[in-house]
């Protein structure tokens, strides 16, 4: 490798990345890869245990094309395996080191060539590391973490208010009126007395003229 690719070497546990759930894991180290730019290769090294079923953490650092560098737990397990691979990349001719973590112990790095450091805000950086650091970079934190740092549960939404429609008064029925047995059969006989007179003042009318 030439002497100018950096190298990306990532402390998860000193980073504070180690154990978060996916989604703000996911989008730390996505802030930590932005950062870095362009880069010949990273390499992040966290503690576990033989005994834990599966590693879902070197799944996702695979996905972000991170290599996972898993060590078992013990006193400074993923500094010393970060320097480690820091010297097998000095022998290959690297000389920059991008540096995601604040430990003292990666300023034996000075020895090896240029150190620039990926921190959070407010993060405390080890004296002796600052003092051989020529930069350091604070990033802020992803807000994404306080989502999951949560349970990542969404909040209920509110269920859409329907419409409300106009309502029309109702239409008051026309007026009608009221047949009972008793009125049609007044209306039938008054019919039928008309029709009587009408009768009878016509026959007088006839019988008038016959007579003259």
């Amino acid at each position: 490798m030439n002497a100018d690719d950096p190298v990306l070497l990532l402390d998860l546990e000193n980073l504070g990345t180690a154990q978060f759930r996916p989604r703000p894991l996911r989008a730390r180290l996505e802030a930590l890869l932005a950062a870095a730019g362009e880069v010949h290769h990273a390499v992040a090294a966290y503690a576990r245990s033989d005994a834990t079923e599966g590693d879902p953490l070197a799944s996702l650092l695979a996905e972000l094309r991170i290599a996972p560098l898993r060590v078992p737990p013990g006193p400074d397990a993923a500094e010393l395996a970060l320097l480690s691979h820091a010297r097998r990349i000095h022998a290959d001719g690297g000389r920059i080191f991008l540096v995601g973590s604040a430990d003292g112990r990666f300023a034996e790095l000075a020895a090896l060539g240029r150190i620039e450091l990926l921190v959070w805000d407010g993060q405390p950086v080890a004296a002796k590391l600052a003092d051989v650091a020529h930069r350091v970079h604070r990033l802020a934190r992803p807000t994404a973490t306080s989502t999951e740092d949560t349970g990542d549960r969404e909040q209920p939404g509110l269920e859409p208010t329907p419409p409300i429609m106009p309502t029309l008064a109702p239409t008051a029925p026309e007026p009608r009126c009221a047949t009972t047995p008793l009125t049609r059969q007044l209306l039938a006989a008054l019919t039928t007395g008309i029709g009587i007179a009408a009768g009878q003042r016509l026959f007088n009318a006839l019988l008038a003229r016959t007579t003259r």
